[in-house]
């Protein structure tokens, strides 16, 4: 029986694992299941596949535990241009490479188990988890670190349509490389996106479909979520409905930074990318190519459709967690959220990590610095 089982490898399971495998576990106490090879899979797959040059948080938020720790490695690495521009926003291979490093410290890819989880139970003093291919493994304690990119957000138009739509949480899918192609989303992820395929000369037209205009913000939420400033009063408020307006409240959903704004306005001037903002009221498949009938009389026009339009809002593991919930009784806020303790545990044992500990960490709970802030909770209390 392992000590920690941990589900989910991104960058929230492999923080809470580093903190774990640090202080309180030995390599063989510890297990991390996740769907695929190595640690941070998806996370290293999908920057690359949007061509992220830089995050967009700053130095200080890494998954290694001193907060200067990446720029040390910086320096040490001899990287060329590490970090860009006044919030020292981090190189993407550095950063990698950095988290990559931190994870052969502690050996953590020795706990590693390719697969996917479809179930798990209480029993007496421990925790069954059970795997896809019908192996079982027991815990003492579970972390639940499942990402949200899993279950990509389709909007109805794309469900009907008689035409081949790639999203790019799909990480079966290759992009499309060449003819003309159209991105529909307004946040990061779809101006990344647009910028790389802009640059590509087997690409013959890039357009970006936006709902609304570019919302322009440093952050994903105001650097004040991350300490006393907001969550002080936040942690005061003991309704969760209100909790979740907060969150919903404090998000910049939807927004890109200065710097990719920029960027895009500067192909769009080049005439290498095309900017339209409405909503998308229906696709029609035509001789060549498809087009997509927009708000105010727009007319885009492709021969394929990337859909950069983020995840569904339900509850990430949502199968496999509602006979959990069901079984253990478990406290879920109206929006079917987990309810939990300070210190991030939802029953005896049973810990949470990433979008399922947002109701307690904030509006910060899905990014880096969330996953730090996960890992020093769950590490402090076991």
């Amino acid at each position: 029986m392992y000590k920690w089982i941990i589900i989910g490898g991104g960058v929230q399971g492999c923080c809470v694992a580093r903190g774990l495998l640090e202080e309180k576990a030995g390599n063989e106490e510890l297990l991390i299941i996740d769907p695929y090879p190595g640690p941070m899979h998806v996370w290293q797959a999908l920057t690359k596949k949007i061509g992220m040059s830089h995050l967009r948080s700053p130095s200080v938020h890494h998954l290694d535990t001193d907060p200067y720790s990446l720029n040390k490695y910086a320096k040490g690495c001899d990287f060329a241009q590490p970090f860009r521009g006044r919030y020292a926003r981090p190189q993407l291979d550095m950063f990698n490479q950095h988290s990559l490093d931190v994870f052969d410290d502690v050996r953590l890819e020795e706990c590693w188990k390719q697969g996917a989880v479809n179930g798990i139970s209480k029993e007496h003093n421990h925790w069954n988890v059970f795997h896809e291919d019908g192996s079982l493994v027991q815990g003492e304690k579970v972390v639940l670190a499942v990402g949200v990119n899993h279950s990509p957000h389709y909007p109805d138009w794309a469900r009907e349509g008689e035409f081949s739509v790639t999203h790019v949480f799909d990480m079966q899918t290759p992009l499309p490389e060449k003819g003309r192609v159209v991105i529909v989303g307004g946040g990061m992820t779809a101006a990344h996106l647009a910028n790389t395929l802009s640059n590509k000369t087997s690409v013959a037209a890039v357009s970006l479909v936006k709902r609304h205009p570019f919302r322009i913000e440093d952050f994903d939420s105001d650097p004040g979520w991350l300490g006393p400033k907001f969550l002080n009063d936040y942690e005061k408020v003991t309704c969760y409905d209100q909790r979740r307006r907060l969150i919903q409240q404090a998000r910049h959903k939807g927004s890109i930074t200065r710097d990719l704004h920029v960027q895009l306005k500067r192909q769009g001037s080049a005439s290498r990318l095309k900017i339209y903002t409405g909503e998308v009221e229906k696709a029609v498949k035509g001789e060549h190519g498809f087009n997509l009938h927009l708000t105010g009389e727009q007319l885009a026009s492709g021969d394929s459709i990337v859909l950069a339009t983020g995840a569904e809002a339900g509850l990430p593991g949502q199968k496999w967690l509602d006979p959990l919930i069901e079984q253990c009784g478990l406290p879920c806020a109206p929006c079917g959220f987990p309810i939990v303790s300070t210190s991030l545990e939802w029953k005896e044992g049973l810990y949470v990590a990433g979008a399922l500990a947002e109701l307690e960490i904030g509006p910060a709970a899905r990014n880096i610095a969330g996953a730090r802030k996960s890992a020093e909770r769950i590490v402090r209390s076991a």
